[in-house]
């Protein structure tokens, strides 16, 4: 059994070594007679040949690459190279009288290197690599190498935005590309947009202006104009912006808008002395130093004991600070007094005031508030039997 197998491998040796084709002179059947060959006259050989050339290609088995052949030679990048002793061919053409022979697995078994034309051509994802020495014109195929087809990937984020939203359109992913086309695409299949990216900018953003659902559809080209072919296609949704949330609710405002304003304040109160009842009234301006914060107070009025003698009549007035916090307020500064009682004397008074706003309507507000009138500076006015308690409401206009 070794035996056989021995002599098998030494057969298949031998067979491949007899089915190589050593050349060692190219001349004596050119395919093209020229002395001096030129590039230019590749494309002659290709248009005044034609016929004998698609002879040559069927009977070196690739009938099917004439035509591809014919046609690209025309604008085909033709380069001067050298063929090296112990290069091969996968075929020649050449010509012994009229008839046009194929030559199969050459071996160029020369001793020095020949000058040969080099170009390629390109037919169904194949690179065919053709020499042609200048000194024959023998137009021979010396490889075929497979061009990787161009591969798709396309990404989209997000797949779902609010109107105005921009989406990322991203090829980075694609294989053998030279350049890549998305479409964008909306439902009735009309084509929005275009977009052109290339593998150095492989990005690009996309807005869209109409609520919807969208198709981008995308391929990737690479050499030699070869298309992707695999599906490249994804579905994005424009969406309705949401509803604006409610205006919050206007902040209360609590103090006047104007910087001078008139009031008019009064109502109940009680004079120390057995606390004995009175009402009272008072008008005067208000100043707004800080809005809805600091107000300065100036008013003038009097009271009326509800008691006759000794209790008498009396004016007062005051000159205070008003403070804000919410709706609530206090207010200090200082007031004056007349005698609201025979025996008794008028004086200085330390006003206090507490309140708080009730409402506010345009221009105006109106309050209620508590003020402590207590005697100062002024001799022989003792707070036990001078100090003031009122009650009143103010209305600011």
């Amino acid at each position: 059994m070794k035996k056989v197998i021995f002599l098998l491998l030494i057969f298949c040796f031998i067979f491949t070594v007899s089915a190589e084709e050593k050349v060692t002179q190219l001349g004596r059947h050119p395919f093209y007679k020229s002395r001096d060959l030129q590039p230019a006259d590749l494309k002659v050989i290709a248009l005044e040949k034609a016929g004998e050339v698609k002879q040559g290609f069927e009977e070196a088995g690739n009938g099917d690459l004439v035509f591809a052949f014919l046609e690209q030679i025309q604008k085909a990048d033709v380069q001067t190279m050298e063929l090296n002793p112990g290069d091969t061919l996968h075929w020649m053409l050449f010509k012994k009288g009229r008839k046009v022979q194929v030559k199969k697995d050459v071996v160029w078994a020369g001793k020095k290197p020949i000058t040969v034309y080099h170009f390629e051509i390109f037919r169904e994802g194949n690179l065919y690599e053709f020499i042609v020495p200048k000194i024959c014109g023998n137009i021979s195929l010396k490889n075929v190498n497979e061009v990787p087809a161009p591969v798709c990937v396309l990404n989209v984020e997000p797949a779902e935005a609010v109107l105005g939203t921009p989406f990322q359109v991203d090829m980075c992913g694609s294989e053998n590309a030279v350049k890549s086309t998305a479409k964008v695409i909306d439902a009735a299949g009309t084509v929005l947009k275009t977009i052109e990216l290339t593998p150095e900018n492989c990005t690009a953003e996309l807005i869209l202006d109409q609520v919807g659902e969208y198709t981008i559809e995308a391929y990737v080209e690479g050499r030699y104009a070869m298309k992707s072919t695999n599906p490249c296609e994804l579905t994005i949704k424009v969406l309705e912006p949401p509803p604006p949330p409610p205006p919050p609710p206007p902040a209360k405002k609590y103090g006047t808008v104007k910087p001078l304003a008139f009031l008019i304040e009064g109502g109940p109160g009680l004079l120390k002395g057995t606390y004995t009842g009175m009402f009272w009234a008072r008008a005067g301006l208000l100043a707004n130093l800080v809005k809805d914060t600091l107000d300065a107070v100036f008013t003038l009025g009097g009271g009326v004991p509800i008691k006759g003698a000794p209790w008498k009549s009396f004016f007062m007035g005051n000159a205070l600070l008003n403070l804000h916090a919410g709706p609530a307020f206090v207010a200090g500064g200082l007031g004056f007094s007349t005698k609201e009682r025979e025996l008794r004397k008028g004086g200085i008074d330390l006003v206090g005031e507490l309140g708080i706003n009730l409402f506010r309507s345009n221009d105006s507000t109106g309050s209620l508030f508590g003020e402590l009138r207590a005697p100062v500076i002024t001799e022989d006015r003792s707070f036990e039997h001078h100090h003031k308690l009122l009650l009143g409401f103010r209305y600011v206009f």
